[in-house]
């Protein structure tokens, strides 16, 4: 197994604390995420998963946490830094109904969030393609409705959105959840 070095840290945690409304909802969380590694957090409803990845991944205005944190070694606290990491990394939020269209389909869905990093519609699309087959949604649906796909689909339409760009780091808030609040 090839040892890790500093510098191979992609994700970097250190006393976190998140604080609303004068209530500490996280509180001195630290670690560190390793370039090729996968991790997981887990913890009971309300532990605050979400919302460390939140942090992470530039939601969250840096007056309401404090700690260190850096993204592909950028601080989402230094001015400037939120359009950097946000180009490196892609996020799938824990419901899809955050980041889609249901009106439009899983190839117009991906060329909407694919322009945001300045992407081509023809280069978008055979992303998009590629994509779909990797995570196996079926090619009869890729121009239909997003509303008519099942709930895995319409998941797996958003991992491809959090991909389309070829990120260095994939946060995944609740992978596996296939409610469909809409239906």
């Amino acid at each position: 197994m090839k040892k890790s070095n500093l510098k191979d840290i992609i994700v970097n945690v250190k006393n976190l604390d998140v604080i609303f409304k004068k209530k500490k909802i996280i509180h001195e969380v630290s670690f560190q995420v390793f370039k090729g590694e996968i991790i997981g957090l887990f913890g009971i409803s309300g532990a605050g998963k979400t919302t460390i990845i939140r942090v992470l991944t530039c939601q969250i205005k840096k007056k309401y946490w404090k700690g260190i944190v850096s993204v592909t070694n950028l601080s989402p606290k230094k001015k400037g830094n939120h359009s950097k990491i946000l180009r490196n990394v892609g996020y799938v939020p824990q419901l899809e109904l955050l980041n889609l269209y249901y009106d439009l389909s899983p190839l117009v869905n991906v060329e909407i969030f694919a322009s945001n990093y300045g992407q081509k519609k023809e280069k978008a699309r055979k992303i998009a393609k590629d994509l779909f087959t990797t995570l196996d949604i079926p090619e009869d649906t890729w121009k239909n409705p997003l509303e008519k796909l099942s709930g895995g689909e319409k998941k797996r339409v958003s991992m491809a959105i959090g991909l389309i760009h070829k990120p260095k780091i994939l946060f995944l808030d609740e992978p596996t959840t296939l409610i469909n609040y809409l239906n």
